[in-house]
């Protein structure tokens, strides 16, 4: 009789190599768009970034798209655009990536955490009306694992405070939400590029809206916050003057040229990130003490993650669950370490406890594999190192 044992209690793992938790996908195609751009006159910012920012500029439905170098330096360009700074309050989730509050900190602003609607894991909108004071500037809601945040009630908020919105859609692109992109919402969305994310231009970010003022600032800080043509410029062409404190931000035609060839795929990416959530949807909707992600109200995610939440009647708690699928050779990972358990944002006066919805969700997650590389073998082997996990422990 076979022993059926995990890993983690003495039986074989089920694979051999590791299957990380998110990766990203390249082609010939890919290849082939990147050594085109390096046999091109430019490999700095150059027309391939104005093509790549006016192409997903016109398929999330904005006016202007701004690309830069990472997606935490799109929050930082998006905050300072907003003019937040010294004295103003922005509140934001606890449950993201540090980023996502740097949009705040990054400007001189105060990050303010308002607790999460447990359900949706995003922002919640009576949480944010209770954290509001005369010193709120604005709101950083994300878009946890692509699910939308409650984009609607958060609008109603902004509209109540007159307050700037910048969404954070790091895990979003390419998702919709009542038949519109998202990052067609006001005032500034931004996305990420990372080899992780829905698509990659290896290290990226871009920053969208339909304000032109704030689209000029955007790429003014991008670049120096240079004016290339100032008074005078005419005359003596190379005068050009920096007339503010801006930043080295441009992304190069080499990152956009591979973010034209995987926009190229994004379908592809999307349909199969789609059957690797409904085969897990699926497999786990019968085992006691997992809870899958939650279904999608007027919305179609892009899923970046899949994260479930491990709760006591599974047999074991969330450690004991990571290590015993990392025994497997399953990569998985925890996202994320709520923001106010940290040391450098604990010296703003937070402390655990605070925000007890973020914490209860937080106790349980774990993200499961999910990319477009995977394939059916690949969740097949997810699948049967959770079900082996439960038989186990049932």
């Amino acid at each position: 009789m076979a022993d059926d044992r995990p890993a983690h209690y003495g039986g074989e793992p089920i694979r051999e190599s590791v299957l990380g938790y998110g990766s990203q996908s390249i082609t010939d195609h890919e290849t082939e768009a990147v050594a085109e751009a390096l046999e091109g006159d430019y490999i700095t910012r150059g027309p391939t970034v104005d093509e790549f920012e006016t192409r997903v500029a016109d398929m999330v439905g904005v006016d202007h798209a701004v690309a830069t170098t990472s997606g935490t330096t799109a929050l930082h360009l998006a905050g300072a655009a907003a003019g937040f700074g010294p004295g103003d309050e922005v509140i934001t989730t606890p449950l993201t990536f540090a980023s996502t509050a740097h949009a705040a900190t990054y400007n001189d602003a105060t990050p303010v955490f308002a607790d999460i609607d447990s359900h949706r894991r995003t922002l919640d909108p009576d949480a944010v009306r209770e954290q509001i004071t005369e010193d709120t500037a604005g709101i950083v809601p994300m878009h946890y694992a692509g699910y939308p945040a409650d984009i609607e009630g958060l609008l109603a908020v902004a509209d109540e405070h007159d307050l700037t919105v910048i969404w954070d859609a790091c895990h979003a692109f390419g998702g919709t939400w009542h038949d519109e992109p998202i990052g067609a919402q006001r005032d500034m969305t931004m996305f990420s590029f990372h080899p992780v994310k829905n698509i990659t231009t290896g290290e990226g970010g871009m920053v969208v809206t339909d304000d032109d003022d704030l689209a000029e600032r955007l790429r003014r800080l991008r670049s120096f916050d240079m004016n290339y043509e100032p008074e005078g410029h005419d005359d003596e062409p190379w005068y050009q003057v920096t007339e503010g404190l801006g930043y080295n931000y441009n992304v190069t035609d080499i990152q956009a040229a591979l973010g034209l060839a995987q926009l190229d795929r994004l379908d592809e990416f999307k349909q199969r990130r789609d059957e690797v959530v409904d085969r897990y949807d699926a497999a786990f909707a019968a085992i006691d003490g997992i809870r899958t992600p939650p279904e999608p109200v007027d919305a179609d995610p892009m899923y970046h993650l899949y994260a479930i939440e491990v709760r006591e009647s599974f047999g074991c708690n969330r450690t004991e669950f990571v290590n015993a699928m990392h025994a497997e050779n399953i990569g998985v990972q925890v996202h994320y370490v709520p923001l106010h358990y940290h040391p450098y944002f604990q010296e703003f006066g937070y402390e655990p406890g605070q925000f007890p919805e973020t914490e209860a969700v937080y106790d349980g997650l774990v993200s499961l594999p999910l990319h477009a590389e995977m394939d059916d073998g690949d969740i097949t082997d997810v699948i049967t190192a959770v079900q082996r996990l439960s038989t186990y422990h049932q």
